[in-house]
């Protein structure tokens, strides 16, 4: 069932959810959030994260070759690794050249550097940026 309701944001930005929101969804104080939202469609999506409070997620954004095949063996390398992704989206760079694939992920049990060269060596990502969250 969908619940549609018009809230506000205060003075300080803050958004409220409505408490049968919080509730039908299990939010409480120290749920974490994911926003994702889309300045072209002028849409945004709140989902709960999922996470812990003690996690924390990381962005990433992933240079691959624009050819078949190349996003697939990257997500294979994150699923060798045991890496959950929360959120992902791709997009061409340069046709048949490069492509750009930004994902959100709790961050992993190996060392950042260490995820970033797998990715590069496994995956044969041409760059991969990590940004924490």
């Amino acid at each position: 069932m969908k619940e549609v309701r018009i809230i506000s944001i205060d003075d300080r930005g803050r958004l409220v959810l409505p408490l049968v929101i919080r509730k039908s969804f299990g939010i409480t104080l120290d749920t974490q959030l994911m926003m994702v939202a889309d300045t072209e469609t002028k849409e945004i999506k709140i989902t709960p994260a999922g996470l812990d409070k003690d996690q924390q997620p990381i962005k990433l954004k992933i240079t691959m070759a624009d050819s078949p095949g190349s996003l697939a063996k990257i997500a294979e390398t994150f699923g060798s690794l045991g890496i959950s992704l929360m959120y992902g989206e791709s997009a061409i760079l340069e046709k048949d050249k490069t492509a750009l694939w930004t994902v959100i992920s709790p961050t992993p049990n190996i060392p950042l550097n260490e995820l970033r060269e797998r990715l590069i060596q496994e995956g044969d990502a041409l760059k991969v940026d990590i940004v924490p969250l």
